[in-house]
């Protein structure tokens, strides 16, 4: 595992960047597709067991990346976040957790999100503004507590600036006192 560092909008989430076991080859998941981490803690009789949603695409070749929040006390995340870079973590793919996939066939998309739950919004996004013919309008109504919360915030707020109207952001914060 590599970390490339914490995420801009958020000191609490880590980038993590996994090597495939073959490094020429995408994840080869589909849009939205989330995968199941697992370690053996230990003293604990059972497997910590925890669902992702990778933030890459397949055309990212050999890797793979996740944004992870950091809960103190969370046994996975805080796993993640001390991983020494070249460990091993267990992941696995099932495969009917995808109901719809790009092209989603529909004019505009609005995606109610809260916290961590923007990672498969991430990957949708991915398809729609990274596809040229693809014109689906999107409105994000993103939940958080605070601004510090907010996951992604630099990459959800460039792609709004670049996506010529297509992809609109509304933040509502929760907590927001000082925001």
């Amino acid at each position: 595992m590599i970390l490339l560092g914490p995420d801009s909008g958020s000191n609490e989430v880590i980038l993590c960047t996994f090597a495939l076991r073959d490094a020429t080859k995408p994840m080869g998941l589909s849009t939205c597709a989330c995968i199941l981490s697992k370690f053996d803690e230990e003293g604990s009789p059972d497997p910590i067991v925890r669902p992702y949603t990778p933030v890459s695409t397949n055309a990212l070749i050999g890797k793979f990346q996740l944004a992870v929040k950091v809960y103190p006390g969370g046994k996975m995340s805080e796993h993640m976040k001390n991983l020494p870079i070249g460990e091993d973590i267990d992941f696995k793919h099932i495969a009917p957790n995808v109901k719809i996939q790009h092209p989603f066939g529909k004019k505009t998309i609005t995606m109610l999100v809260g916290g961590t739950g923007v990672t498969p919004m991430i990957q949708a996004l991915h398809a729609v503004l990274g596809t040229e013919s693809d014109t689906t309008q999107v409105t994000m109504l993103f939940g958080n507590k605070t601004q510090k919360d907010i996951l992604c915030k630099e990459l959800l707020e460039t792609w709004a600036e670049n996506s010529g109207g297509r992809f609109k952001i509304v933040h509502v914060l929760s907590d927001a006192k000082d925001d």
